[in-house]
């Protein structure tokens, strides 16, 4: 009985057993069971990241590859308007026209390789310190108010515009003929507006003529200096020739002029227009009247 007495009491109960198991493995089982857990969720985010990732590349691609099907897919049904029509064949009553927006005033042809010409001035004197070139409309320039007071979009036009002490007048006038839209003619007219004065503040008005490059471009100058014609060659117009006459006031023969002057300069593009015109402008300062010719790469 003693021997076996021992015996048991020398042998653990089972929950004893169990008991100090769990003592001495517990805490190792548990972290490595949280250990996977914790795996398994990083697995679990880096697949929905990746998913999400894979479904917004699929569609960004598909939604560029359906514009670019929309966009290359013609309506069934026939078009509005011819190719050509705008040609001066089909169209030679809007062959030419004011349409140039941004611009205070000038013509253009209706065509894919347009032959522009344009109008800047610049008051000489008016203001203390740099002259202000004026050739694109811009909020803050201090001009205004501006528009057109008749307009048929055909064949006639005149506008007016305040500058300060400066009221410019620009009217256009077209003659149908010919194949090519027929001839036109400007008139630019500059009074003063301040009240007890006639006198006009030196004024310097550039008159310019514009091509893609491809096309010649000609001026005719006389012994004075006075450019008289601009005479050219386009693929659209063939041989044409522009006409400058010169200023007078009205009721006046006397030219009201004090020189001209005439530019050759290389032009990047028509943004860079005005910036280029005003070194010009700098270079050749006291003039009262300038014309301005030129063409895209040899320009004005």
């Amino acid at each position: 009985m003693a021997r076996g007495d021992r015996r048991r009491r020398g042998a653990p109960a089972d929950g004893v057993r169990t008991a100090e198991g769990a003592a001495r493995g517990g805490p190792a089982r548990r972290d490595n069971r949280v250990g996977i857990a914790r795996s398994t969720v990083r697995g679990a985010v880096l697949a929905i990241v990746a998913l999400i990732l894979a479904l917004s590349l699929s569609g960004s691609w598909l939604l560029a590859w359906y514009r670019a099907r929309r966009a290359v897919t013609l309506h069934s049904a026939p078009p509005a308007l011819p190719p050509d029509s705008s040609s001066p064949t089909v169209a030679p009553d809007f062959f030419w026209g004011t349409y140039r927006p941004h611009v205070y005033f000038g013509m253009k042809t209706r065509s894919p390789q347009p032959l522009l010409t344009g109008l800047m001035w610049a008051q000489q004197g008016a203001t203390p310190g740099t002259p202000k070139l004026r050739h694109t409309c811009e909020q803050g320039d201090g001009v205004g108010p501006y528009g057109w007071e008749f307009h048929d979009g055909l064949s006639f036009g005149r506008q007016h515009i305040q500058d300060g002490a400066l009221r410019l007048t620009t009217e256009f006038v077209k003659r149908p003929g010919g194949q090519h839209g027929g001839d036109w003619s400007w008139r630019v007219t500059v009074e003063p507006q301040a009240s007890g004065t006639s006198a006009l503040p030196l004024v310097s008005l550039f008159f310019y003529v514009v091509t893609d490059g491809k096309e010649v471009l000609v001026p005719e100058v006389e012994a004075k200096g006075q450019l008289k014609f601009i005479s050219g060659h386009t693929s659209e117009l063939g041989d044409f020739r522009f006409t400058l006459l010169p200023p007078t006031s009205p009721g006046d023969t006397v030219p009201k002029y004090g020189s001209y002057n005439v530019f050759w300069s290389s032009n990047p593009g028509l943004p860079l227009l005005t910036e280029m015109s005003w070194c010009l402008n700098q270079a050749v300062p006291g003039q009262e009247e300038t014309k301005l010719w030129g063409s895209w790469q040899a320009a004005c």
